[in-house]
């Protein structure tokens, strides 16, 4: 897929941006609610938040310091819309799933848990995504599209979102369901453009937390060693 669907300082840090996960709630909500739910996850091992000034992503993405196979720096940036963004360093490249089922589940946030690469990245090629509402209930939609070792597969499970254009879903290459641009038009309907520098409200402040004490089987690796554009 073109690299035009991605900001510059979005393909720098590919392909640790393939998934930037969406909360819906203004950041200062989003980034109590992630609090929360993360020291409930670490316990008491020691952590650090503080609130920086959003001047770019770049600066935003480097403060993380290091990538490690577990998340050690959860972000939850501003934008110009209803929408909070979800960032972490695991090299492995995706969203925090059971993040964002928490923040539905015990916080009833709206969610958008996706991720989209048409090339092999940390994973093979695919794209996916699990939309979460509370009504009562915790209400899931969930697509995926992926790659298995040269066989592709599809799944759906639950209702279809207004947004969604299922009959793209019969396509008769299974790749063609659901890729990189459809994603973003999907996003785009749900009124959020992650890959987008102007989505992004430069001039508030985002929300870092980071762990201190991780476990000894931890692996660490530098920035240049895990996304594309840092030497």
């Amino acid at each position: 897929m073109s690299e035009s669907l991605r900001s510059e300082s979005i393909q720098r840090w590919w392909p640790a941006t393939q998934s930037l996960d969406l909360v819906l709630g203004d950041v200062d909500t989003v980034a109590a609610a992630v609090r929360t739910e993360v020291l409930r996850f670490v316990g008491d091992t020691r952590t650090e938040e503080s609130w920086q000034p959003f001047v770019d992503l770049t600066g935003a993405f480097a403060l993380a310091g290091d990538f490690a196979n577990i998340p050690t720096a959860f972000l939850v940036l501003p934008t110009r819309s209803r929408w909070s963004v979800l960032w972490n360093n695991s090299f492995l490249c995706d969203g925090y799933d059971s993040l964002c089922w928490c923040l539905t589940g015990r916080h009833h946030l709206t969610t958008v848990h996706w991720s989209a690469h048409d090339s092999t990245t940390s994973f093979q090629a695919g794209a996916s995504f699990t939309h979460r509402s509370w009504r009562d209930s915790l209400v899931e939609r969930s697509v995926y599209v992926g790659c298995d070792d040269g066989r592709w597969a599809f799944h759906q499970i639950g209702a279809p979102l207004p947004e969604e254009e299922v009959a793209q879903y019969q396509a008769r290459r299974i790749r063609d369901r659901l890729n990189e641009r459809l994603m973003a038009n999907l996003l785009g309907r749900l009124d959020a453009a992650p890959w987008s520098e102007g989505f992004y409200a430069y001039g508030q402040r985002y929300f870092m937390l980071k762990r201190l004490q991780v476990p000894p089987t931890t692996t660490r690796r530098k920035a240049a060693q895990v996304v594309a554009g840092i030497a």
